[in-house]
This record gives C-alpha cells, structure tokens and sequence, in this order.
C-alpha cells in the first residue's frame, strides 16, 4: 500500500496494485531524459517522456518491470491518468508550492540564527 508521507502514490491495474515513487534514484534516471523535473518547467509533451518518468517512478518498489511494462501499464488505465498519477506522484515528492509556506527548507528560520523559530 502507497504510504503519501513518504511520497508513494499507489494505483490498481492488471488486477495488480503498484506504486509510484519519485525517490532520488528515479530523479538521477531521469535527469538527462526529463531535464526541469526539479525545478516543476518539465514538460512532458511526448509519450516517450511520460513512459519514462512513469517507469522511473515504479522502479523503487516493482525493479522487476520493464520500460514496455510500464507501457503496458499506461496503455491500460489511460493517459490521461497516468498523467494525473505523475502529477500526484510529482507532488507527494516535491511537496506542492500552493498553500505550503515555506516549502523551501532553504527559506525557513533557524532557531538561533537570527530569526524567529
């Protein structure tokens, strides 16, 4: 089961339930593929990029699926929700800019450091 504390995002298909996760290892896999996933420009406008980030993001807890497996994967719940389930999984891993202040660890006080707590 997706634990979205930890930034797991879980759906169902091929009667199976599967779970998405943006970890650091899928972010390295998909630096050079993705390039602005970091910093929320990536736009992923072919099929190509959203298979890739789709199978990068399940191989954290299902290494045992292939790039056409994801594919697979895709093709039977839809685009569209795929598409929605990378969002979610984007969110739950970055966290989501809106309604969150400070949700750069960067921008935060620190106790003692001449700020306020």
């Amino acid at each position: 089961m997706a634990n979205k504390i930890k930034g797991e995002v879980g759906f169902s298909a091929d009667g199976q339930d599967y779970v998405l996760l943006l970890d650091f290892n899928a972010l390295c896999e998909l630096d050079d593929v993705v390039p602005g996933l970091m910093d929320g420009s990536a736009a992923l406008g072919s099929p190509k990029a959203v298979r890739a980030v789709f199978h990068a993001a399940l191989r954290a807890h299902h290494s045992d699926l292939t790039v056409t497996d994801a594919g697979r994967l895709i093709q039977e719940i839809g685009l569209p929700r795929a598409a929605e389930l990378i969002g979610e999984s984007c969110a739950a891993s970055f966290g989501s800019p809106e309604g969150k202040e400070g949700a750069d660890p960067r921008s935060r006080s620190k106790p003692g450091a001449g700020g306020v707590a």
